[in-house]
């Protein structure tokens, strides 16, 4: 990693590990604490919010360089690096990781022990020390990890539930990896113009592999997920061609998210390109009407609209 990188990292909050692993303190798990507030994960699926991590293994590496994403890429520190290949002598071995994640959480408590004069209800407090949820999805491109499966594994040998988002470049992996508790395929443009233009791809073939994961989804136990971010201006039309890239893998869900304004993105997008809430819902109705999909959920704060092919969602539980 960029020793440029590594610092524009650290003053933005990341916990760093070994050459490219990472952790930071999700802003909900805070609001959780403090106001009682809940992530639209809890809302949708049962994930409590005070009790999940997020973090990654490859915080340097992606196949994509999209245009709406928060993490920093080589353009915006005028840096480049090698993006899309890693070693397996370059990653921190999985038990490895999953400690220093754990441990990374505990400190970004410290602050929160009502030991300490902090306005946090105790149980809460000690339930966040002790996470029930891994988000693998804070930056870079998980499925470049050469051991998800087995991180994957540990994370359900911890007995704690998974979250993966994936863009769906790498489709031999998901094809054979493990799966995890509920996986995403981003889906950010309805047709390969778009998506070269909006995600700007690292590799050969990057729409058709996009296309290939999303036929594999139908193949898969685990819960699946399609997440179309929505950039105004960019990639918000045509909902008959999205709606067409979900039936070919005909997900449990689809989440239509409204890109955000935030992190390096703002550098390369403008405030004009994060659509309101009231956008978000009208394209998600087009997509209902489309792949008759149910509109089951949404939250405003983080405008997001959730479609189900069930009306009733079995919550996340675990034992």
């Amino acid at each position: 990693m960029p020793m440029e990188l590594r610092a524009k990292l650290e003053r933005q909050g990341y916990h760093l590990f070994g050459k490219r692993g990472a952790y930071k303190a999700c802003q909900w798990q805070k609001k959780s604490l403090l106001h009682g507030d809940a992530c639209y994960k809890e809302k949708f699926y049962g994930i409590e919010s005070h009790r999940c991590v997020q973090m990654t293994p490859v915080v340097d590496k992606c196949t994509q360089s999209c245009r709406f994403c928060w993490r920093v890429t080589p353009e915006d520190i005028s840096v480049s690096w090698d993006q899309v290949h890693v070693s397996t002598d370059d990653v921190v071995p999985v038990d490895e990781l999953m400690n220093a994640v754990l441990m990374a959480n505990i400190r970004s408590l410290g602050g929160y022990n009502p030991d300490a004069g902090a306005d946090v209800p105790m149980k809460k407090y000690l339930e966040a020390r002790e996470p029930r949820h891994v988000a693998i999805s804070l930056a870079g491109e998980p499925t470049l990890y050469p051991y998800i499966s087995e991180l994957i594994d540990e994370i359900s040998d911890r007995n704690m539930t998974s979250f993966l988002v994936t863009n769906g470049t790498r489709p031999d992996i998901l094809r054979k990896m493990s799966e995890p508790t509920q996986l995403y395929v981003t889906l950010a443009a309805p047709n390969e113009k778009t998506y070269r233009r909006l995600c700007q791809p690292g590799v050969r073939g990057g729409w058709q592999n996009v296309l290939e994961s999303q036929e594999s989804l139908q193949s898969l136990d685990c819960r699946t997920v399609n997440r179309l971010t929505m950039v105004a201006g960019q990639n918000m039309q045509d909902p008959r061609a999205y709606s067409e890239l979900i039936m070919r893998g005909e997900p449990d869900f689809v989440e239509v998210k409204g890109y955000m304004f935030l992190g390096s993105s703002r550098h390369r997008l403008g405030r004009n390109n994060a659509p309101s809430h009231r956008e978000i819902r009208a394209f998600s109705k087009k997509l209902t009407d489309l792949t008759g999909y149910y509109l089951v959920d949404e939250q405003t704060e983080s405008r997001v609209v959730l479609l189900s092919q069930n009306r009733h969602i079995k919550k996340l539980q675990l034992d």
